[in-house]
């Protein structure tokens, strides 16, 4: 008997599961390079890079947290990657510039956007295929499921102010889109759709499942969307100065933390993040935060003890301490890299086999 497999008999004669042991672990992309960093969470320190594809864009892992997704945008790829020992074990081929990716919490299947195509793809991973398509207005961007995994909701963006022939012409869709799809995930057909207003961005899925909160192009702030009643219920706008108003900036980013009652978004141009209570009708400001640089994308820990910001022009991360909400940790990345989107996993312990 190894030391390794008798301390997890002594642990579990104890009452604790080896599947509780696990090991944090921030996963950044370089949306200018073809690698994914690693960030030990207790540390906040680079402990390795993974190659994975030309310009990862999008990010999942499903509740096991012992598997690792990659949308790579420039080579239209999936790159799977075991997180347990950070290498890439299968990669396979999507439709043309993928997104953000969602994928259900068991695993079984992932929800792209495919901006190049103007449509969405769903892969099974079990029968390591694409299963369904269907299109959109606008340009597929990003995507979440609902926690029981009765929903995808799907956020096109659009061409924004790009003249519709420029677009055409490039072979991109040139349609503009003001709402969020929501597709059944036991079909995998779209079945409804929710105005937001405006060009939806970045969305998040608060934890309980009953609202969607939208960035939105125009607006310094976010939407609120009644999952349930399907439509726009707040439009919420930043407390910001003058100084900051006179700054052309938008809203790029969200966190819901997991405690259910905070929500966390950004201020791109400002370097701002803001905390919001979601216990109050509508969400109110609570807090903000400087953080010196621009803010692009948002996360956090699944104890949701810290909130990180990625800074594309700054190439660096920054820690947030949630409960002091001061600046634990600046975290320099490569030069150049341009980080983005990231994701936190609780990695399980022990080897990839059996």
């Amino acid at each position: 008997m190894t030391f390794k497999h008798f301390t997890a008999i002594a642990l579990i004669s104890l009452g604790i599961t080896t599947t509780a042991m696990a090991k944090q672990k921030l996963y950044v992309l370089s949306s200018e390079g073809q690698d994914i960093t690693v960030i030990d969470v207790a540390t906040n320190k680079i402990i390795g890079s993974v190659e994975v594809g030309d310009r990862p864009h999008g990010i999942a892992a499903p509740r096991s947290q012992d598997v690792l997704y990659i949308a790579t945008e420039h080579d239209n790829g999936l790159t799977v990657v075991d997180p347990r020992t950070d290498t890439v074990t299968k990669k396979y081929s999507v439709g043309r510039r993928p997104n953000e990716i969602a994928v259900t919490s068991d695993g079984r299947f992932i929800y792209f956007p495919i901006l190049k195509d103007g449509v969405y793809q769903v892969f099974d991973t079990l029968e390591e295929k694409i299963i369904a398509e269907f299109p959109t207005d606008g340009l597929p961007h990003n995507a979440v499921i609902s926690p029981d995994d009765k929903f995808a909701y799907l956020s096109p963006m659009d061409r924004g102010t790009t003249p519709a022939l420029v677009m055409m012409a490039a072979g991109y869709p040139s349609s503009e889109n003001e709402k969020i799809y929501v597709a059944d995930v036991s079909t995998h057909e779209v079945i409804a759709t929710i105005d937001t207003g405006g060009t939806p961005r970045p969305i998040v899925i608060s934890r309980d499942g009953k609202y969607l909160y939208v960035n939105r192009d125009g607006l310094q702030g976010f939407v609120v969307l009644d999952l349930q009643e399907r439509k726009m219920i707040s439009s919420i706008e930043y407390d910001l100065t003058d100084r900051e108003r006179a700054i052309p900036s938008r809203s790029h980013g969200l966190f819901a933390a997991p405690n259910g009652r905070h929500l966390w978004v950004s201020d791109v141009n400002n370097g701002l993040v803001f905390l919001f209570d979601l216990t109050q009708t509508p969400p109110k400001q609570i807090a903000r935060i400087e953080t010196g640089v621009p803010v692009y994308w948002m996360t956090g820990t699944p104890d949701g003890k810290t909130v990180y910001t990625s800074s594309a022009g700054g190439d660096r991360i920054t820690a947030i301490d949630t409960a002091t909400l001061e600046l634990t940790a600046t975290i320099e990345m490569r030069k150049g890299s341009a980080p983005k989107r990231m994701l936190v996993l609780d990695v399980p312990e022990g080897d990839s086999d059996s």
